[in-house]
């Protein structure tokens, strides 16, 4: 064989593994997506998880998120409401709070009930007196044992008038 066409052969076979050595690289890093989520055990594939709809359960994790929520600076007291992945959040704040650290504290409260409870995908933060004394009362019925479904009128007028606080 001549030397040039056997240059030739060899150019273009180095040619050819440098493209396939490229494609192999750039090409899997296209399909690289994020891991999915743990699987919760006995769920249907693709299944989110929930906050509890058992009354005593939920009520408890209630109560332990609003005593997180109410160990931020600036809040009072705090009640928490729990449904599907939602945390209704009524806080009583320190007397005489300007907005602006009002709205910071709020965010707080928020950052802090995501941080303490994973299933927790959004949370509604209020400091209206009227709509804490609602959550105040479904909190109250959810203790007694009754389903937060029984409230869900009342959680969805709460929620039309609540602006979520996202982290």
């Amino acid at each position: 064989m001549p030397s040039g066409r056997r240059r030739y052969l060899v150019m273009l076979a180095a040619l050819m593994g440098a493209i396939f050595v490229f494609l192999a690289v750039t090409g899997c890093a296209a399909l690289r997506r994020p891991a999915p989520p743990e699987q919760v055990p006995g769920a249907p594939p693709g299944a989110r998880q929930t906050l509890p709809n058992d009354p005593r359960e939920a009520s408890r994790l209630a109560d332990r998120l609003a005593k997180v929520a109410a160990e931020t600076p600036g809040v009072n007291r705090a009640t928490v409401v729990l449904t599907g992945t939602t945390a209704y959040v009524g806080v009583n704040l320190e007397a005489e709070m300007e907005k602006e650290r009002t709205e910071a504290t709020k965010r707080e409260v928020a950052k802090r009930v995501k941080d303490a409870e994973p299933r927790v995908e959004r949370v509604m933060v209020t400091t209206d007196t009227d709509t804490v004394t609602r959550l105040k009362n479904i909190a109250e019925g959810v203790r007694r044992g009754e389903p937060v479904s029984a409230f869900a009128d009342e959680l969805k007028e709460i929620n039309r008038r609540a602006t979520p606080i996202t982290e």
